[in-house]
């Protein structure tokens, strides 16, 4: 067992350093800076993998740009974080259906932390095994609104889901929510600091969050890529509604299989 594979399990949250090459990174932050600044396109598409272009201000509007679009993202997923996940977590990383691609844009702002959740809550999925890799374009530290986690509540479950923004709860969700603060419920929190050559993965359950960007004149760009790790039916409930429903014209049960969904 590697140790990146033991501290995942041990925690659901393991940080690999100096595994994203600059001569990767670079060209992405270049492409990523010009459609940041030209894409207005909201509507998603249904046969093909997509980009969420988020930023981290209540009411803002998400963007959507296809992945077939952005061709320097498609390098980094499947020449440095595929054989890296592989390397690392070994089985845990054997299957990786690509679900999602969000790049969350945090300004300097007062009040846009984003509250405590977990990525599976919110995927109307069965059984719902996810991996996720967060990175960045630059370093980022507590003040530029590094991720937080709650090491070990991976083996907690499922808990509700809730507004990122508000914590209000969605309509109907009757499962238990997580705490406003983790340690009440006996569980250490740690804030991973990083730069741009670094790589978070984390399981799909572990409660994480992110404090407000704090520094005048940056904006932290962090990069999620969330695969599925074992086959898997669509298990629609209140409080799930992912961008990717849109995408999918599947009854419950049925699995979730498709272009928008490769596997890698």
């Amino acid at each position: 067992m590697t140790e990146i594979l033991s501290t995942f399990n041990r925690d659901g949250v393991a940080l690999i350093k100096n595994c994203l090459d600059d001569s990767y990174i670079n060209p992405l932050r270049d492409e990523y800076n010009k459609l940041n600044d030209n894409v207005t396109n909201i509507d998603i598409p249904m046969n093909e993998p997509i980009v969420v272009l988020w930023t981290h201000v209540q009411g803002e509007q998400k963007r959507i740009v296809s992945l077939k679009d952005f061709p320097t993202l498609q390098n980094v997923i499947k020449k440095l974080i595929i054989p890296t996940l592989r390397n690392n977590l070994k089985e845990k990383a054997k299957r990786l259906q690509l679900l999602e691609n969000v790049i969350f844009n945090k300004p300097p702002t007062k009040d846009n932390t984003l509250q405590w959740h977990q990525d599976v809550s919110y995927f109307p999925l069965k059984p719902n095994n996810q991996i996720a890799v967060w990175f960045t374009l630059d370093v980022v530290t507590k003040e530029r609104g590094a991720l937080c986690y709650a090491l070990g509540s991976h083996k907690l479950g499922a808990r509700g889901s809730t507004s990122l923004h508000t914590r209000e709860k969605y309509d109907n969700e009757n499962r238990p929510l997580i705490p406003e603060n983790p340690e009440t419920e006996g569980l250490k929190t740690k804030i991973f600091e990083m730069t741009q050559n670094d790589m978070l993965v984390h399981d799909g359950f572990t409660w994480h969050y992110s404090g407000p960007n704090q520094i005048d004149g940056f904006i932290r760009k962090g990069f999620s890529v969330r695969f599925i790790t074992n086959e898997t039916v669509f298990d629609p409930r209140p409080g799930q509604g992912a961008a990717f429903t849109k995408q999918i014209n599947i009854k419950p049960g049925e699995k979730l299989i498709g272009n928008a969904f490769p596997l890698m």
